[in-house]
């Protein structure tokens, strides 16, 4: 007995019904690379960020700006040249391993000055009973 075809197997799905296109990919890197915060601040993030990577000086058709962002968020543009993809997806990668660096020192100095404390508190009870 043949069962229930998988439907589309070959496709992510994205919330309901929307596969997964090369926009939505990109606007999954543009959230990243923004980080979570208003949408327009995530824009102006981003974008900082993909201008401080690939400036593309002498080709201004390949700049990065808050409007090309925007035009696939908003679903107004459905085409990403790979070259786009490749930046968004470096521009990401580099990020996560800069967030996860930070997470660590964070995690590492609060560490360090938790031991701080109770050295400090360990010398001041020896002060004290001396």
């Amino acid at each position: 007995m043949l069962g229930k075809s998988p439907g589309n197997p070959g496709k992510l799905k994205r919330g309901k019904s929307e596969p997964m296109t090369d926009v939505a990919l990109a606007n999954d890197l543009i959230a990243e690379i923004g980080g979570k915060r208003h949408v327009g601040d995530m824009f102006r993030t981003a974008c900082r960020e993909l201008r401080a990577r690939f400036p593309h000086r002498d080709d201004p058709q390949n700049q990065w700006t808050e409007r090309r962002l925007r035009s696939w968020w908003n679903k107004e543009s459905h085409t990403v040249r790979y070259s786009q993809m490749v930046e968004l997806f470096i521009t990401a990668e580099e990020l996560k391993e800069a967030r996860k660096q930070n997470a660590e020192y964070r995690a590492k100095t609060a560490r360090l000055a938790e031991m701080a404390k109770l050295v400090a508190a360990h010398e001041a009870r020896g002060m004290a009973e001396g």
